[in-house]
């Protein structure tokens, strides 16, 4: 998409017109469609996640990595080329989102970029607290608490502290409501689990 707009790309940039794209799909009630976890860096939000997944599309031969000298600024940059594009399903809506994104902002320096996403509400929620390094919640709230420690520990206590085989007591109704909530959790612990 950007490649088609003539916008050259670099990992900083990249990084936050996906950041805008996220917030962008959560604001029209659609989830993140990177699926990457945001946290609030020195140089605005980002995912240590899109290290991983820029290795892997490296080594896949589908992008190219450039390192050069921005010759305004002075400093090094990461410029990133697409190679090759795989046949990939991508969510219509988010894909949308993604070429709305790139038409608003995909001028913008990377500067400006980062200028822009440390003024979004989950940001400036974060900044306000001053806590850096916190989770983000795309949806403008204060910063979502690390569950990594605790939920070690749940994981070790399910493991030695199986459930009965028979729960006595009638539990039709629980049963139920538990089995309408099932496909939210299961989301929600795949999503905590991928951490």
């Amino acid at each position: 998409m950007a490649r088609s707009r003539g916008v050259r790309i670099n990992r900083t940039k990249l990084t936050k017109l996906l950041y805008l794209a996220d917030l962008r799909a959560v604001e029209h009630g659609l989830s993140p469609g990177s699926g990457v976890e945001w946290r609030w860096r020195h140089h605005g939000p980002h995912s240590l996640r899109l290290a991983e997944i820029e290795r892997d599309l490296r080594e896949a031969g589908i992008i190219r990595v450039e390192e050069t000298t921005d010759p305004f600024a002075g400093h090094r940059e990461c410029l990133v080329h697409l190679v090759d594009a795989p046949q990939t399903d991508i969510d219509a809506e988010f894909a949308e989102i993604v070429n709305a994104v790139l038409a608003d902002y995909g001028q913008w320096s990377a500067g400006q970029l980062r200028d822009l996403a440390c003024q979004t509400p989950p940001v400036r929620e974060a900044i306000k607290q001053r806590r850096h390094e916190v989770r983000l919640d795309l949806a403008g709230g204060p910063p979502l608490p690390d569950l990594g420690s605790g939920l070690a520990r749940l994981r070790r206590w399910a493991s030695s502290n199986p459930l009965p085989d028979d729960e006595p007591g009638g539990i039709d109704d629980l049963i139920e409501e538990i089995d309408q909530f099932a496909e939210h959790r299961n989301d929600a612990t795949r999503h905590l689990l991928e951490e």
